[in-house]
Formats: C-alpha cells, structure tokens, sequence
C-alpha cells in the first residue's frame, strides 16, 4: 500500500495510519483497494493482518467518512472502500 498510495514515510503503523488519513496528494473523489487472494494476505505475519484491519476499521474509515471535516480545514469526506476478494 505505501507504494500503490506512494506514502512519503511507512516505518511503523502509526506512520502508515498517518499518512492513509491524509493522502492531500492525490486527487481523487474517492479510492479503493481490492485486496485479491485475502487468503493469502499476510498469511505469514497473521498479527500484521489483524492490524491493517483494525486500522481500516477503527481509523481510516471512519476518517474519511466523517472525521476529515472536522479535523482538516476545509476537509471533505471521500469514498474509501476497501474489498477483500478470494
């Protein structure tokens, strides 16, 4: 995700976290992942996946559903959806 989102600095989750509620950079009404083969993601580091999960659920979701306006001047809500596919 730091490549596909072209994140500045991921060397911890708090960075990652960071940087996927901020995103200023891209100019775009909206964005979406598909994570392909959900299986198969991280399935060797399962503390990692239960992670990223969590940070899409409890932070950059509701992020950019809502929180963006109230916290960046002028910020506005964007679509963010996240697929998991097998």
């Amino acid at each position: 995700m730091s490549e596909k989102f072209l994140l500045p600095d991921s060397t911890g989750w708090d960075s990652f976290t960071d940087w996927m509620t901020d995103l200023s950079w891209i100019d775009n009404p909206c964005f979406c992942i598909i994570i392909r083969d959900y299986t198969d993601f991280l399935k060797k580091d399962i503390e990692s996946k239960e992670i990223v999960m969590e940070i899409f659920k409890e932070d950059i979701l509701p992020f950019w559903e809502n929180d963006v306006t109230q916290t960046v001047v002028e910020g506005k809500a964007r679509s963010f959806k996240v697929y998991l596919v097998n």
